[in-house]
């Protein structure tokens, strides 16, 4: 600490590549204000089946630490039938869900960044077969949740 104060982290840009290329989540972005966004997410979810089980905001656990700190937000998402085969399968899998959901802006706050878990990667740690088809099948849910967000003429 300097004369009381604090030193603050800055974020660095990420640009969409990068984003795209994050092997443990799939990304997409959106032309819309955070708000809007979150709603249609939430919306979408419980369409699917999933329960939001919690909610993490990020920008304001982080606030005195990062400058800046864009609004991000984490959503805590489950489905009860998937949650029960995992654990009579592997009963160890309840390290891994719920499934984790981030929103995010970025690009100076001019879009909004989604990422779902991809469960194809952070559930094959089991390494047992029957978890691996449950994984797919989250990931294809989850994913229909990003493909069902309206987008409103964006170009990313």
């Amino acid at each position: 600490m300097e004369n009381g104060k604090e030193k603050t982290r800055e974020i660095p840009g990420q640009d969409y590549a990068e984003s795209q290329n994050t092997p443990y989540c799939i990304t997409r972005r959106y032309g819309q204000t955070f708000e809007q966004t979150v709603k249609k997410l939430k919306n979408g979810l419980e369409k699917l089946g999933f329960d939001i089980v919690g909610e993490f905001d990020v920008q304001q656990y982080l606030k005195s630490k990062i400058e800046k700190m864009p609004k991000h937000l984490i959503l805590l998402v489950c489905e009860k039938e998937t949650a029960s085969q995992l654990i009579t399968t592997d009963t160890q899998m309840g390290i891994l869900f719920p499934c984790n959901v981030t929103v995010k802006e970025v690009q100076d706050n001019s879009a909004i960044e989604i990422a779902i878990e991809d469960t194809d990667t952070t559930w094959a740690a089991s390494m047992k077969s029957e978890i691996q088809d449950i994984a797919k099948n989250t990931k294809a849910t989850l994913t229909k949740v990003l493909d069902n967000i309206e987008q409103s003429h964006f170009k990313l």
